[in-house]
């Protein structure tokens, strides 16, 4: 079984889509992940603009689901509120571009609150359950991508209890390093994942700021995390989540050069 490697694009161009043909790789939508777009005047007109790009692309395409601001375990029922209809939008959205797999971050924040972690758990499950019968209707998977969990124990346990195969976790190697104080490897986060982490945000940083530079860059070690990918039954689809050209490119040899991505 082959990896799908795409890649992380926020402004989408025809240049952009011919590149990525010939590349073999493709897409992660982010513009409609992003509040000021979401909520332009012009919102349908994107959506169709993107809709016609789109036409004859012959690469996967999926979409990161809104993020900013978001908490799925809030108290605050009219906050609640607008975590859904975010959710609802991007389901929306991707429906309109016939995209099947959406990707929504965790948002955790860590606390000292007392047996916060097990309420949030439970909170997380309680609210992505709520989402079960549209993912169904639309045939839908979803993502739950972690922020600044400290292992991946927290999303696994959610996943464990929504119990559903159309839910997923999103492993991003960069926050699992610039936003936590473990610092675990890319291997232990993989391996710790249990088969879960179907979707894979590869990208690196120095441990401060999330860079979204190469994962041969930075102080993160992948060498383990290869054997790890590739000892798993189900292979995860891998996203090359960079924010320059330069990363990019130099994402794509590295991967080139493991097997992950074979360029005809």
């Amino acid at each position: 079984m082959n990896f799908e490697v795409v890649v992380s694009v926020e402004n989408l161009t025809p240049e952009t889509l011919i590149l990525f043909e010939k590349l073999g790789v493709g897409i992660e939508l982010s513009y409609f992940s992003l509040p000021w777009n979401l909520d332009k005047d012009t919102l349908q007109v994107d959506i169709e603009h993107y809709k016609q790009m789109l036409n004859g692309f012959s690469k996967k395409i999926t979409m990161h689901g809104a993020f900013y601001d978001l908490n799925p375990v809030t108290r605050d029922s009219k906050i609640l509120e607008v975590c859904k209809f975010r959710i609802l939008q991007s389901i929306d959205i991707a429906t309109q571009l016939n995209i099947h797999e959406l990707v929504f971050h965790a948002n955790f924040i860590p606390s000292t609150a007392k047996n916060y972690e097990e309420i949030w758990i439970e909170k997380q499950a309680e609210f992505w359950k709520t989402f079960i019968p549209i993912t169904e209707q639309r045939n839908i998977k979803v993502f739950i991508e972690n922020t600044r969990e400290e292992s991946p124990d927290m999303i696994l346990k959610v996943l464990e209890k929504i119990n559903h195969p159309n839910f997923k976790a999103c492993y991003d190697t960069g926050h699992s390093y610039c936003f936590t104080q473990s610092k675990m490897p890319p291997d232990e986060w993989l391996a710790g994942y249990q088969g879960q982490a179907m979707y894979i945000h590869l990208h690196s940083n120095h441990g401060f700021t999330d860079e979204h530079i190469a994962f041969t860059k930075g102080n993160q070690n992948f060498d383990k995390f290869f054997n790890i990918l590739y000892s798993l039954e189900n292979r995860p689809l891998i996203v090359i989540e960079v924010k320059k050209k330069e990363d990019f490119l130099e994402s794509v040899e590295a991967l080139q050069n493991l097997g992950i991505l074979k360029i005809k």
